[in-house]
């Protein structure tokens, strides 16, 4: 009969077969839940199948650092941005990523980065034409408000067209990812944790 000790550490959450999450699987420390891939941080993905379409992957693999931190420090805008740009930075969770990517995904990437830089400069140059220009007030304010439209909708652009996989959630170990092909998905075993709940 062994003794009870209270200063030992507390046992680890297993799987039914006694192994640790993320050792000893099959595919490295990566699974599935419902449409989410589900990942150790310290596992690699494979890079040689499109991580959108799981077609074969061509070039180098794209690298991807995703962070998260939880949606309750939205909050913080309502009462001052620069603060919240703070506590986001503090609290936030990081993984590093390579991913694949085919032809057809990667010359989509790039073309919409292109779009977007377009739409930056075309916006730089209204700007600079309307401060320049002697214009009437009517035609300066609409070339403003255009010039804000283009910024916003660079920004846009940029944040979920140009994007490829997205950190659903991330805590000290693992990494919730969406924007992952099914196919790849449908080759990994089901995630034994905690449930993601978003």
């Amino acid at each position: 009969m062994s003794a009870f000790n209270p200063y030992a550490p507390p046992a680890a959450d297993t799987l039914d077969s006694g192994r640790q999450w993320g050792e000893s699987d099959d595919r490295g420390g990566l699974w599935r839940e419902r449409f989410l891939l589900v990942m150790d941080k310290t596992a690699t993905l494979p890079v040689d199948r499109c991580i959108v379409c799981d077609a074969p992957a061509t070039g180098r693999p794209l690298r991807r650092k995703l962070s998260w931190h939880s949606p309750w420090w939205y909050l913080l805008v309502l009462f001052n941005l620069l603060v919240y740009v703070i506590a986001a930075m503090i609290v936030r969770r990081k993984v590093d990523l390579r991913v694949g990517l085919c032809d057809t995904h990667r010359s989509r990437r790039r073309w919409w980065i292109a779009l977007a830089w377009s739409l930056v400069l075309a916006a730089i140059g209204l700007l600079s034409f309307g401060m320049t220009a002697r214009l009437a007030d009517g035609t300066m304010a609409a070339l403003m408000g255009l010039a804000v439209v283009g910024f916003l909708t660079a920004g846009i652009i940029g944040i979920y067209a140009v994007r490829v996989v997205t950190a659903k959630q991330i805590d000290d170990r693992y990494a919730w990812i969406g924007g992952v092909s099914s196919q790849l998905l449908d080759t990994l075993p089901d995630w034994p944790g905690p449930k993601y709940h978003g």
